[in-house]
């Protein structure tokens, strides 16, 4: 008899198992499904509501690299033609912000900053009206004396814009802006 119940509750307990093993299965696939579909649109092309934003946002992303190289010279080049999209679109406080970046070409951490305020003005714009492709919102804890700030980027892999060769790898992604 205990043999018998021993059997049973063997036999119960390995159709249980193959339930959960097929449940397991079925997870599986719907993550990997998830998976490959968050690929397939990994790879589109960064896509904005305008050619203007667009165009911002590509001026933005070359200001980005020029920080991140501490190349001031080509941070006031990128900042000018910003100057002149912002007059386009007729914004003044960006114009300004991009305009200080010009005049501090000797000055890289006053262009850091002017770099951390278009960030924080451009972040809105940037989540409100990609669509297409994504940007990494990347932050480092340590800038401005551990204030902190952030930036977007197009790469996962940090690249600080703030510390430049001093603390390139500084830094998280906190978002995925899609």
């Amino acid at each position: 008899m205990k043999k018998t119940i021993l059997c049973l509750s063997l036999i119960a307990l390995s159709f249980t198992a193959c339930k959960n093993d097929a449940k397991t299965d079925e997870n599986k696939e719907e993550k990997e499904q998830v998976e490959k579909k968050e690929e397939s649109t990994e790879n589109l092309p960064l896509a904005f509501s305008s050619e203007k934003q667009y165009e911002i946002a590509r001026l933005y992303l070359d200001l980005k690299e020029a920080l991140t190289n501490t190349d001031s010279y080509s941070s006031k080049k990128i900042s000018e033609i910003i100057v002149i999209k912002f007059k386009e679109t007729e914004d003044e406080e960006n114009k300004k912000i991009a305009q200080t970046i010009i005049d501090n070409e000797d000055n890289i951490e006053a262009q850091r900053e002017g770099f951390y305020k278009l960030s924080t003005n451009l972040a809105p714009v940037f989540e409100k009206n990609i669509t297409g492709g994504k940007l990494y919102k990347q932050h480092c804890p340590m800038a401005f004396e551990g204030k902190g700030a952030f930036w977007f980027s197009l790469d996962k892999e940090i690249m600080n814009p703030y510390f430049g060769d001093k603390m390139l790898k500084c830094g998280e992604v906190q978002a995925i802006i899609k």
